[in-house]
């Protein structure tokens, strides 16, 4: 009886232990591989849960800086800027139109050598005066 008391207890306790980081797991963008797909659009997940996308076609310049680990998107005047490590496949892909989404990471413990590819930190800068109130009509 004492057996199948210890058995049930590990298995309860197997059961609540949270899920390990897996190399092969990690996964932080995607990239169409078929010949000839496009994306239309360049879709950003958010730690948080945040989803936004940004059509390819209003894609203005882009540019990837691997000392400072920072491919930086313009949009329409929006200012994306991706910040990680082993940015190039992406930024390879960003001129092919063939990212479909790229994610933050969810927890620093992510970052370990068996990924390629890092995203710490996604963010958006609108354009100026986005923000800002219009005049009240007289």
């Amino acid at each position: 009886m004492a057996d199948k008391i210890d058995e049930i207890l590990k298995a309860r306790q197997a059961a609540e232990k949270p899920a390990e980081l897996t190399p092969d797991g990690d996964k932080f963008f995607s990239i169409l591989i078929g010949e000839g797909m496009q994306e239309n659009f360049l879709e950003l997940q958010f730690r948080n849960g945040l989803q936004t996308c940004f059509s390819y076609t209003d894609l203005l310049w882009f540019n990837h800086d691997p000392e400072s680990g920072c491919i930086d998107l313009e949009f329409g005047g929006f200012l994306i800027t991706i910040k990680g490590r082993g940015l190039r496949t992406i930024f390879n892909g960003v001129k092919g139109k063939r990212v479909a989404w790229v994610k933050e990471a969810d927890s620093n413990l992510q970052d370990h050598k068996d990924n390629d590819c890092f995203i710490e930190e996604i963010s958006i800068t609108p354009p100026k005066g986005f923000t800002e109130e219009a005049p009240a009509a007289e």
